[in-house]
């Protein structure tokens, strides 16, 4: 089945090689690393918000787990067609751009598109940057950019990413779902889900080591938020005498 309904190719027609460039840049705002340290920043920063920051992260490595079980379930190649040619940058530039640019292993969904919906999305609804209906619309043009990278880049088909933004905003419902069942601890359900979703992916997957190291990931930062959690409410933990 295929999965190009012909906007990959209509959308690098416009687009002159240079522009992998940026595009490499911009699709990390989706990418694994940045996320992970934007969580941190964010925790560390924004005290008052932690436990919802805390659940959008949780709700985060749910969507890893689970749009890892689903590439390995579908099964499904990326497409051939990078919008520009590794060797035709100066080899300074050329090991950043593959590293950025370049992917490898099986294609729907889109882990960035996924990842960036959660994210920004979630992230919108629980910071006090603006106005919520500034936090929204910066949410969709993240989303949207990071989409359009990775079409751009010749790494996803269309239907690649609209698939990852739909499991985005399952996820994000899911937890949501949860949290609504257990208003005092919604940053434990949500990395309660992540487990679930990591022991998916281990089971799609054939226990792969990434599998387990999410599947550890999620146990370990769940365990983490627990342990957290009771030192915080530990009335005597700040009891010089004790």
């Amino acid at each position: 089945m295929s999965r190009g309904v012909g906007a990959l190719e209509s959308i690098q027609e416009l687009l002159p090689a240079w522009a992998a460039l940026p595009a490499a840049a911009l699709t990390q705002l989706g990418d694994m690393w940045f996320l992970a340290l934007l969580f941190i920043a964010l925790y560390w920063f924004d005290a008052p918000r932690r436990e919802a920051i805390a659940t959008v992260a949780g709700a985060w490595l749910a969507g890893v787990g689970v749009f890892r079980g689903l590439k390995v379930f579908f099964g499904l190649p990326r497409p051939n067609a990078p919008l520009a040619d590794p060797s035709a940058y100066p080899s300074i530039v050329r090991p950043v751009y593959e590293a950025t640019a370049l992917a490898g292993g099986y294609g729907f969904p889109s882990g960035h598109a996924v990842n960036a919906t959660i994210v920004y999305v979630g992230l919108a609804a629980v910071l006090a940057v603006g106005t919520r209906r500034q936090r929204a619309v910066g949410a969709a043009a993240v989303v949207g950019i990071v989409c359009l990278t990775r079409i751009v880049l010749g790494v996803h088909y269309l239907v690649d990413v609209v698939a990852g933004v739909a499991v985005g905003f399952c996820v994000l419902l899911a937890v949501r779902a949860l949290a609504v069942r257990r208003p005092d601890a919604p940053a434990t359900s949500a990395f309660g889900l992540a487990v679930g979703c990591g022991v998916f992916f281990v089971v799609m997957s054939g226990a792969v080591t990434d599998s387990i190291l999410v599947l550890l990931a999620s146990i370990g930062a769940l365990i983490g938020l627990q342990a957290f959690a009771l030192g915080r409410d530990d009335p005597g933990r700040d009891d010089p005498g004790r």
